[in-house]
């Protein structure tokens, strides 16, 4: 089961809003301490050289996502690189050692340019690339291991191509291949990701067996079933979008098992949608 409730961590040297923790982790503040420490001294995010940006976390998610009995840190950051995931997965142990998952999430769709967001290119340290298949089915975890061996540390896996750039610290991989490409393009000159309004975690009600994680985006509700962290730093997912209830306001706050939502008559929902 899981159990929410509304907290503030305070974090020297993040910009930080209020944020998410699980009501059930009694080490919480040692969790977020551990957190703090991990990020400022060990994986800065979007670090190129030694040009450090202020990072601004807008909300934490504490939820035991793949149900191994230890929670994971849902972190949903304001990148500064339209290269960048907007949600970040970290792994704690029961000793507080911190390790962020290599995959991140960007969910939504590509939308247009907003002129909000660096880019690695202006900086000389993004490429964009198709690799060529014509001796048959690319391996994927052997395609990104060389790449990650190269001089690349972020990587963003289209359908039809890949963008790499060379951002230092640990890699940082994201699968855009579920998303349309604007207009079928082999670059990402002329979009972004979207914007992340929200996220909850839980279980839908026709199926209380299944966490899944859900981020809010414009109309739509993303939802992920992350079945497995691999070995490799990929998650074993299953992604599918749904449209936002007509009525939706916001995600309810509270200890919430079942997903819930708070509605235009300011009463509270579960979250349904029609069978598949």
């Amino acid at each position: 089961m899981i159990s929410l409730r509304i907290a503030r961590i305070a974090v020297v040297g993040l910009s930080l809003v209020p944020a998410l923790v699980s009501a059930q982790e009694e080490r919480s503040p040692k969790t977020s301490a551990a957190l703090q420490k991990h990020i400022v001294e060990r994986d800065y995010p979007e670090l190129f050289g030694s040009k450090a940006y202020r990072t601004k976390v807008e909300n934490i998610l504490s939820v035991d996502l793949d149900r191994d009995g230890n929670s994971e840190l849902v972190v949903v950051f304001a990148p500064h690189y339209r290269q960048s995931a907007p949600i970040v997965i970290y792994r704690v142990s029961k000793t507080l050692e911190v390790t962020r998952v290599m995959e991140g999430l960007a969910p939504g769709s590509l939308v247009p340019l907003s002129g909000a967001y660096l880019d690695s290119h202006s900086l000389g340290q993004g490429v964009d690339f198709t690799l060529n298949a014509k001796d048959g089915p690319i391996d994927r975890e052997k395609t990104l291991k060389g790449l990650f061996q190269s001089r690349f540390g972020g990587i963003v896996e289209y359908r039809s191509f890949f963008h790499a750039d060379g951002r230092t610290g640990e890699p940082a991989y994201i699968d855009m291949r579920h998303v349309e490409v604007p207009r079928g393009k082999t670059n990402c000159e002329n979009f972004e990701f979207s914007h992340v309004d929200g996220i909850a975690a839980g279980a839908l009600k026709a199926d209380p067996t299944k966490v899944l994680l859900v981020a809010r985006v414009g109309p739509e509700l993303w939802l992920y079933h992350i079945s497995e962290f691999l070995p490799t730093g990929l998650l074993r997912k299953e992604v599918r979008v749904e449209k936002l209830p007509v009525d939706f306001v916001r995600f309810a706050p509270g200890s919430n098992p079942i997903l819930l939502y708070e509605t235009s008559a300011r009463d509270v929902q579960p979250l349904r949608f029609p069978p598949r």
